[in-house]
């Protein structure tokens, strides 16, 4: 007998766990089809808690509510109507999905006892049918994917709006289907579960009927869905159609030269030397400016570069030949600061790069003093404009994507700022580069941030966006910031005084790169004259036209002539053919000599002892 009892007992011990277990019981769906073309669902849920999984109260997913069955995304919309348990009014709350919703329901202060309870969901969802033609179509996931616990029943009765037979309803899923049609008549269908669905499982059902008892959007509410549905490509889109639009406006009004003469000019304007004559041209500093202006000073052969076996000089000659450079401000200044303390060469070295760039200051400053306000125009307002537009656009993105992805920390939304220091980090070095800075470390450090930045963000885009499309959508901040660091620096105009200058300067560029022949015979004034205005063709862009022009006539002048100009330029290029090279190597020789200090005098000047000297 009580061995009868003690396998009694533990009967009981082993069948209460099975009999306690949580699960929905029954899952009954109720979708009643509107002539609008929304979804009225009415769902019953009879539930088995324990405490566990459900505490506090369900967690109903609409997973793929935004998902059309072609992969096509929707902007669905789903309104809930009223949550009840056991007939009761039941609190919820709803938070946004990658690709659907969840409700919760419950309060987190009250828990469940074990036991059943009943749950009524009313909810409306639109956008759900597909149109086929002469047919309307429905494919609704009836219980979704993401339950964790087993559902032992479900029925699902869909409603037309009216009385029209139903062409084809079915189960998903073909012959493994976890469900059949139960009933089917005219304007109504009723589906039955077949088997047990595991958490994980779900049952989805297809149906369809003749068009006409849905109304289908006009073709202005189709296209408005369509807007909705691609939100991302018509703000990229649009964004990026706005600031091209805008800027080439703002560039036009910028650059607008006016009505001019366009006869050539045989001289430069009165008083513009080959630094202020690029300039003028280029509406800003650049380093080309200051090499433009080394090469004058040895086309006037104030200065010229010494082969010696102890190293490489920069000589000041003597005002031999009536072409001093003393006489132009910019180039005296050059002069003064690579020669100062009355020595007379200056090796190049440490001390020859602290010149230069101190030259280069210097010269910068000058220019910026005596022509920047009264010959150029600066639009920095409409720049600022160009970024607000941008900034909304890429606002405008990242909100989308996080919209989308249900998440505010999404890599998929944040991604697309993670590339955008590259852009500004590079305008950053190449502004650094156009002025003349010689020191790498800035411009590596830079650099280097920058293409971390861009292979970072593009690795995280790449790896969290779900198709090529929004890729390229994703990145379109990135490549409108282009255009944008772009107008903070290009967007110059001239003033009256500017636009007339500008004109004389075009037709001494003109002249420059078709220049008239020389007779034949007069070989070394051809020579003379290349070498006048090379500065001046290499500082306007057309030295190789100005080089082409000559290079016949100048190679017949007397080869002491031409001996003694390549003896003056360093003897390494020859000016003739190669005076971009010349400029490249006064420049790489600052560029590669480490920066020195150069000692003081009790006074506070610079000393003589310092490699260079007074010979």
């Amino acid at each position: 007998m009580r061995s009868c009892l003690l396998a009694l007992c533990w009967l009981f011990v082993l069948a209460g766990p099975a009999r306690a277990d949580e699960r929905i019981l029954e899952f009954f769906s109720d979708i009643k089809v509107e002539r609008s073309g929304d979804l009225l669902v009415t769902e019953n849920l009879r539930v088995r808690s324990e405490g566990k999984q459900i505490k506090y109260g369900l967690q109903r997913d609409f997973a793929r509510l935004y998902r059309r069955a072609d992969g096509s995304r929707a902007a669905a919309g789903l309104d809930v109507v009223s949550v009840r348990r056991d007939g009761r009014a039941e609190p919820f709350v709803s938070s946004r999905l990658r690709d659907g919703v969840r409700i919760s329901t419950g309060r987190p202060d009250v828990v469940f006892r074990p036991g059943e309870y009943q749950y009524t969901l009313v909810y409306r969802v639109t956008r759900q049918l597909q149109a086929a033609g002469a047919e309307d179509r429905l494919a609704w996931d009836v219980t979704g994917t993401d339950w964790s616990l087993p559902i032992d029943r479900v029925r699902v009765r869909v409603v037309l709006p009216s009385d029209e037979p139903v062409r084809q309803a079915a189960v998903a899923g073909g012959a493994g289907a976890p469900g059949r049609v139960q009933e089917k008549e005219a304007g109504r269908v009723v589906f039955v579960s077949t088997r047990v669905l595991e958490p994980g499982q779900n049952m989805t059902v297809e149906l369809g009927w003749p068009a006409g008892e849905v109304r289908r959007p006009g073709p202005l509410k189709a296209w408005w869905y369509g807007v909705q549905d691609h939100a991302e490509f018509w703000v990229a889109g649009v964004g990026l159609a706005l600031l091209l639009l805008y800027y080439l406006a703002a560039a036009t009004q910028a650059w607008r030269l006016g009505r001019h003469d366009r006869t050539p000019q045989a001289d430069p304007p009165e008083g513009l030397s080959a630094p202020a004559l690029r300039y003028v041209y280029r509406k800003g500093y650049d380093r080309w400016a200051f090499l433009s202006g080394m090469m004058e000073l040895l086309a006037r052969r104030s200065v010229q570069v010494l082969e010696r076996a102890d190293g490489r000089y920069l000589e000041r000659l003597p005002n031999q030949t009536g072409s001093d450079a003393r006489h132009d401000p910019l180039l005296n200044a050059m002069l003064g600061r690579f020669f100062a303390g009355g020595r007379t060469l200056l090796r190049l070295d440490g001390l020859y790069r602290r010149c230069y760039d101190e030259a280069q200051g210097g010269q910068r400053e000058w220019l910026d003093e005596a022509y920047a306000r009264s010959l150029f125009v600066v639009y920095g307002d409409r720049a600022r404009k160009g970024a607000y537009l941008w900034i909304a656009m890429t606002v405008a993105l990242v909100g989308l994507a996080i919209v989308r992805e249900g998440n505010p920390l999404s890599w998929a939304a944040w991604g697309i700022l993670l590339p955008l220091p590259a852009v500004p980090a590079w305008f950053a070095v190449y502004a650094q580069w156009r002025a003349g800075a010689t020191s790498l470390a800035s411009r590596t450090v830079l650099s280097v941030l920058g293409l971390l930045c861009l292979a970072g963000g593009l690795a995280v885009l790449a790896t969290h966006v779900e198709s090529a499309r929004l890729l390229l959508i994703g990145l379109a901040p990135l490549a409108s910031l282009v255009l944008v660091c772009a107008g903070f620096l290009g967007l110059r105009g001239y003033t009256a005084q500017g636009r007339a200058l500008r004109a004389r300067i075009d037709g001494f560029r003109r002249f420059l790169a078709r220049p008239p022949v020389l007779a034949s015979a007069d070989a070394e004034s051809a020579l003379a004259r290349y070498e006048r205005y090379l500065p001046h063709a290499l500082a306007l862009g057309v030295d190789r036209r100005w080089a082409a022009a000559h290079a016949a006539q100048a190679r017949s002048a007397a080869s002491a002539a031409r001996v003694d100009m390549q003896a003056r330029y360093g003897g390494l290029h020859d000016p003739l053919a190669r005076p971009r090279a010349v400029m490249r190597t006064l420049d790489r020789w600052a560029a590669k000599a480490s920066p020195v200090r150069a000692p003081r005098t009790a006074r506070g000047g610079d000393a003589e002892e310092a490699g260079e000297g007074r010979r």
